[in-house]
């Protein structure tokens, strides 16, 4: 009788620390940016966007945005704009208020404020492997970056 306790305690202690974890409802196709997404090829990217304005190493500048390049791979890493013209999958874009991004988002995944009052909310899909990220400062967001989760 007693190996019946151990084992209702230990299932149930399994399924506390299960239920316990949260994940977000983002999915993977949600983390995108314009028409970019984390881990597409840098030829798709040249197909839509044309070449670079500008490259810095691995950063490649464009009008309104930039993207982090792993050039082993020819694969995009990150995302990331400070301008208002490149939206998400879900239409939240650079401008827009905190509301807007906890509607469309929910809860973020993890949440930090800095000594400047600076809130930055991270979102992670489904499977983990990508990450959106916001910057809100006083209320309104002003930077969105999506990227490949390490």
């Amino acid at each position: 009788m007693k190996i019946n306790k151990k084992m209702s305690a230990l299932i149930c202690g399994a399924l506390m620390a299960i239920t316990s974890v949260s994940f977000a409802t983002v999915r993977a196709d949600q983390v995108t940016l314009g028409d970019l997404q984390p881990g597409m090829k840098v030829s798709q990217v040249k197909d839509i966007y044309g070449e670079p304005h500008q490259t810095e190493g691995d950063k490649w500048i464009y009008r309104g945005f930039y993207i982090e390049v792993n050039d082993r791979h020819s694969r995009v890493e990150e995302i990331v704009t400070e301008d208002g013209g490149f939206a998400t999958a879900d239409g939240i874009i650079v401008g827009m208020s905190e509301e807007a991004l906890n509607k469309a988002y929910g809860k973020a995944d993890k949440l930090e404020v800095d000594s400047y009052d600076v809130k930055e909310y991270e979102y992670y899909s489904s499977d983990r492997k990508y990450k959106m990220e916001f910057k809100v400062r006083n209320g309104i967001i002003t930077k969105i970056k999506c990227e490949e989760n390490d």
